[in-house]
């Protein structure tokens, strides 16, 4: 997730003068600054960092059923919920699966 985050700074910063490349004041090649490409390279990369938030809540497969991220499992023994993680079976916290459909994935 740094590296994502890194990674978008660095294209924030490339997208502010006309030519794509970083604003330098006395530069002949980038020294003409572009409002239109900076906002356009911001709005680009808070879309990016919320998909990939988006994602990595759901552990990257929303809620499907394949082998990631979690899901609710129903305890008949003592009729509760919990969370577990669906690639290893392991107990989660709770948060991991807010949002998902209370849907019974385990035998």
């Amino acid at each position: 997730m740094r590296a994502i985050a890194i990674a978008l700074i660095i294209s924030i910063l490339s997208a502010c003068s006309t030519n794509g490349g970083i604003y330098k004041k006395d530069d002949p090649q980038h020294g003409e600054f572009s409002a239109g490409n900076t906002i356009l390279g911001v709005v680009g990369a808070v879309a990016v960092v919320l998909g990939v938030k988006e994602l990595s809540k759901n552990g990257g497969g929303g809620n499907s059923y394949a082998n990631t991220g979690y899901a609710w499992d129903y305890q008949p023994g003592n009729g509760q919920w919990v969370c577990r993680n669906k690639a290893n079976g392991q107990y989660s916290y709770k948060e991991n699966c807010n949002g998902l459909p209370y849907v019974d994935n385990w035998p």
